[in-house]
């Protein structure tokens, strides 16, 4: 069975990359009838804060994604990383009698020196081993005197480590290129890349489906699995969301928190259409016509092999269409019972309101936007009222029936009895029944208030 994982750091919001992260992973354990599980890497205990789980899982479950396993759902092992401690320290164990780590106790500031003579050399940063030549006495020895080491993988001589990549192709990382890394802190507490590499062996995670950036991370984290002897994972490593500089999206090249777009009044089905189309296009043959804004639709065209390689840019333009095109599928209808509940005093016009919806949603793509614009059929603006307007009241009291098509054929013939060009007629005509310079066609809006409130309006009543 297929298992997939979303391991989000619970250091700040959820963000259009992490989404898009969590969503491909979603849809590919869905794709095969399998699991999604929700894991919660916490190993950066100076940063990690519970409030930031808290919205991280309500903005998932807000855009739809639903986990088989998670840190909210009961288990026989806990799914919060700062919880598995016991785990770890185990498994180190296991490292230590195989020697297959060993103490360092290199200062930061020689580590730091080193790596930017490497860098200045233009060759990848690794841990020379110096403490790898310690005698384990000698080592023993300054542990007794308390000195505090972080444990580094002892990688065999000569290993390198490639993989094929299930979006990137082959990958490869010649001897000498990883250098002997850390896998457990001098506070004894686990690294990223050990901590993963343990999780998703005890959870049987089957393929590792995340950002490009975690391509380094990935070889290492593969000497950690070759080293223990376990199954290797399926990685497919997804192109970074870049700004619309090409830059990496970050804080301040437009990565806007899911939550902001929450609040702004996005629907999550926009959402989900548009972090699908980041990278991933349907294969032919393979419900290519699949409901964008349907999970389960989605789901069964998703693939692997649909990702494309190159950078995707971030267009909030094009979110904005997925949008339009969301609130135009939730219909007018539902539009107008959600606006009833919104703002209650567009009650009494629900039963009319969809035409009316149907048509502003191409300019207000907003439930917030729709109920400011709608606040007319509320509050009767003040407006002149022109010699003809009583008269237009009572032209629209006997038809029959109420309907936009017969008041628009109704409108048309007024104006040409009075002689009235376009703007003399509709411009006061919807100053009167809107306040608005322009809007929506004017017999939807005479529809939608009603025969009774547009006589009220022109002064019949």
């Amino acid at each position: 069975m297929i298992r997939t994982r979303f391991a989000p750091s619970p250091t700040g919001e959820l963000h259009i990359g992490g989404a898009r992260t969590a969503l491909f992973n979603y849809l590919y354990a869905r794709s095969a009838g399998g699991q999604f599980i929700l894991r919660i890497d916490d190993t950066d205990a100076e940063r990690s804060r519970r409030e930031h789980e808290t919205r991280l899982l309500d903005d998932l479950r807000w855009l739809g994604l639903t986990w088989d396993e998670g840190p909210d759902i009961p288990t026989d092992i806990p799914l919060r990383q700062s919880e598995r401690g016991e785990l770890y320290a185990r498994w180190m164990d296991k490292l230590r009698e195989q020697g297959a780590v060993y103490p360092c106790f290199c200062a930061e500031e020689r580590l730091a020196s080193m790596r930017e003579g490497q860098l200045a050399r233009g060759e990848p940063p690794r841990y020379d081993g110096r403490c790898r030549s310690l005698s384990p006495r000698e080592a023993q020895r300054r542990i007794e005197m308390g000195e505090r080491p972080c444990w580094r993988l002892a990688l065999p001589e000569g290993y390198s480590a490639a993989f094929d990549d299930a979006v990137r192709g082959p990958q490869s990382f010649p001897a000498g290129t990883i250098g002997d890394f850390v896998v457990q802190r001098s506070d004894r507490s686990p690294t990223y890349l050990f901590a993963s590499a343990v999780d998703d062996y005890l959870m049987g995670i089957t393929h590792v489906i995340r950002g490009d950036e975690h391509v380094p991370n990935t070889a290492r984290q593969l000497a950690i699995i070759d080293r223990m002897g376990w199954p290797r994972p399926a990685f497919a490593h997804i192109p970074m969301v870049l700004s619309s500089d090409r830059r990496k999206l970050g804080k301040r090249t437009g990565s806007t928190p899911i939550r902001e777009y929450r609040e702004r009044g996005f629907l999550p089905e926009a959402l989900d259409a548009y972090l699908a189309t980041l990278s991933w296009t349907p294969q032919k043959g393979t419900n290519e016509g699949a409901d964008p804004f349907d999970l389960k639709a989605l789901a069964a065209s998703f693939s692997l092999e649909g990702i494309v390689r190159s950078s995707p840019v971030h267009d909030e333009g094009h979110l904005l269409h997925w949008q339009r095109e969301a609130m135009a599928r939730r219909g007018g209808e539902a539009l107008a019972r959600e606006l009833a509940v919104l703002e209650p005093r567009l009650a009494p016009f629900r039963e009319r309101l969809a035409p009316l919806l149907e048509e502003m949603t191409k300019e207000h793509p907003f439930l917030m936007e729709l109920r400011d614009s709608l606040a007319f059929l509320a509050e009767r603006p003040a407006a002149k009222r022109e010699p003809w307007m009583a008269d237009l009241a009572g032209a629209l009291s006997s038809l029959e029936p109420w309907k936009a098509e017969a008041l628009e054929v109704l409108l048309r013939a007024f104006m040409k009895e009075r002689g009235l060009k376009g703007r003399e007629f509709f411009h006061p005509l919807r100053l009167l029944l809107t306040g608005q310079d322009s809007g929506a066609p004017l017999p939807l809006v005479l529809f939608t208030l009603g025969r009774e409130e547009c006589a009220a309006r022109l002064g019949l009543l």
